[in-house]
């Protein structure tokens, strides 16, 4: 599945353009749920009048990105590249950013927590998309603000606490 959705919310706008790069992820059957918890998360930053690309990658792309933007030689799960605020894009809707997830990584981490791995996908977009929205977790006042906020949007679409052990 490669391609763009919009989304009409009381005369608003929320286009979410998934782009898929890795093939393991043309597999997965929750792009409806993703949707949701997509849009639930851009009420709670309000911005439902937005656009944003959720890029599904690989490792190879990820730790490429992750060298080049942060200076890390890995991979890792996510990372969130917010649009510059100085650009003026004339739009009915506003792009917010890109969302760059690995698949490798997400399905590692929800295979080493035994969670499913849509369940840890769910929350790696939510984390991502909190972060187009100025959220961050550099800070430990910020970092909780941010959990709470990712276990609001997750409950709201039936996806456990991911920060609760359940073994």
């Amino acid at each position: 599945m490669k391609g763009q959705k919009k989304l009409l919310i009381d005369d608003r706008y929320v286009i979410i353009n998934f782009d898929v790069v890795n093939e393991d992820w043309g597999k997965l059957k929750a792009y409806g749920l993703a949707y949701e918890a997509i849009k639930i998360t851009l009420n709670k930053c309000n911005k439902l009048s937005s656009e944003i690309t959720i890029r599904l990658t690989d490792v190879e792309e990820m730790r490429s990105l992750n060298r080049k933007w942060r200076n890390k030689d890995t991979s890792t799960n996510v990372l969130a590249f917010p649009v510059n605020s100085n650009i003026n894009i004339v739009d009915k809707s506003e792009y917010i950013g890109d969302v760059v997830l690995s698949y490798s990584d997400i399905k590692s981490e929800a295979t080493e927590r035994n969670i499913s791995f849509i369940d840890h996908m769910i929350h790696i977009i939510i984390h991502g998309v909190l972060h187009l929205c100025g959220y961050d977790h550099l800070q430990q006042k910020e970092e909780i603000i941010m959990i709470n906020n990712e276990k609001l949007i997750l409950g709201k679409v039936g996806v456990k606490d991911p920060y609760i052990s359940y073994n």
